[in-house]
């Protein structure tokens, strides 16, 4: 394994994230935000790194996509944005309150739908459940309301972009 050194920065939950990391004969050494990190890598291949850090052997796996880092380790997902500059962090998603798209946190295939056009849905409600990683994530609604859309069937492969399915807020009538 020979030098690198890579600045970069991330995004988790509209939260800047700063990272400078040098890899240098197996060990990764670096800054993320202010903490000082040291990794030493056991072993790469393809997309799964084990690592020594803190005493502990971890096994992560990371995807990169065009937008965004999908990193699994330990069976704990955490998805990082790329960020050009610091006004993409300020924009944020700009979807509404009274509708949801549900997407995946990463490319998969779709390993079960839950819901049809027409079906009511609760707030926590799992609508869909994506594979991913050789791990089965249970997407739910955050909102109350009606499926007004279904853009995906069992066995479809999925990019992170794609909208699975379209729920719109049900409007609650006050009875007075």
């Amino acid at each position: 394994m020979g030098n690198r050194s890579n600045k970069m920065k991330l995004k988790r939950n509209n939260e800047i994230i700063e990272v400078d990391a040098k890899q240098m004969n197996g060990n990764l050494i670096g800054r993320v935000n202010d903490d000082e990190l040291k990794v030493t890598i056991l072993s790469s291949e393809e997309n799964i790194v084990k690592l020594l850090y803190n005493n502990e052997i971890k096994e992560a796996v990371y995807i990169e996509d065009r937008d965004k880092y999908y990193v699994q380790i330990d069976g704990k997902q955490y998805i990082f944005g790329k960020v050009e500059d610091e006004e993409d962090v300020i924009a944020g998603v700009g979807e509404s309150e009274d509708i949801e798209n549900i997407v995946p946190p990463m490319p998969g295939t779709i390993i079960k739908v839950n819901v049809a056009v027409g079906d009511k849905v609760n707030e926590g409600d799992a609508v869909i459940v994506v594979e991913a990683m050789k791990m089965e994530t249970n997407l739910y609604t955050r909102i109350t309301g009606k499926v007004t859309k279904v853009n995906a069937k069992e066995g479809d492969r999925v990019d992170s972009d794609t909208v699975l399915v379209v729920i719109e807020k049900e409007e609650v009538e006050n009875k007075e």
